[in-house]
């Protein structure tokens, strides 16, 4: 299977960027898995936070399947290969992890399969004017209207998706309970400093 991970983050985020690119190279190098990293803007008009959007559709083609990380993210280096997840969901087009409380869809983390469902509906996410206009969470940029999309399926998003429960994939706190190890530590909605310090406590560790 040709796969790879995506990250894009910009200046503005790169000190705790560069750290986590860093991580999962690690992870990345160890599972034999391609890393790519970008800071190009090709949707100048949005928030950042949709420049991932353009980015997987720039690759999506050459490979079998893609997978989106946010800068603000990092694999644990002992985690197992995430290509276990895909094996296991072969037949969906997109597999999301949810936000914590399983209650919506976290785009921190996703995997997405080279599929004409998956372009249109990417393209849809990104180009559709109503769709952006009339997000009820804007706060959350792409997430927002990517959720409200699932709520209304459309493109029959919900039999062409599966949303694997919070603390699978990412989990957000060090002190959670959760069943399993995650694939991933997500530090959403923290300070710079907290991001920063986290991620290189981490990478010291893996450095020993």
């Amino acid at each position: 299977m040709k796969f790879c991970i995506l990250m894009w983050y910009d200046e503005n985020i790169a000190s705790y960027g560069d750290i986590n690119y860093e991580i999962n190279k690690k992870y990345c190098d160890k599972n034999n898995i391609e890393l790519i990293r970008c800071n190009e803007r090709r949707h100048s008009t949005r928030h950042p936070a949709w420049e991932r959007i353009p980015l997987i559709l720039k690759y999506i083609n050459d490979y079998d399947y893609v997978m989106w990380i946010d800068a603000d993210a990092f694999f644990y280096n002992d985690a197992n290969n995430i290509l276990d997840i895909i094996d296991d969901n072969i037949n969906y087009n997109f597999i999301f992890s949810n936000d914590i409380g399983n209650n919506n869809i976290n785009t921190g983390v996703y995997i997405v399969k080279n599929s004409q469902y998956s372009i249109d509906f990417l393209t849809r996410w990104l180009y559709d004017e109503d769709l952006y206009k009339n997000n009820k969470h804007p706060y959350w940029w792409e997430q927002g209207v990517l959720i409200e999309m699932f709520n209304q399926n459309i493109l029959d998003i919900k039999n062409n998706c599966i949303i694997i429960d919070y603390g699978v994939l990412q989990h957000f706190f060090e002190d959670e309970t959760i069943p399993n190890k995650s694939f991933i530590f997500h530090l959403a909605g923290r300070s710079r400093e907290i991001r920063i310090n986290h991620s290189l406590n981490y990478i010291k560790k893996i450095n020993i």
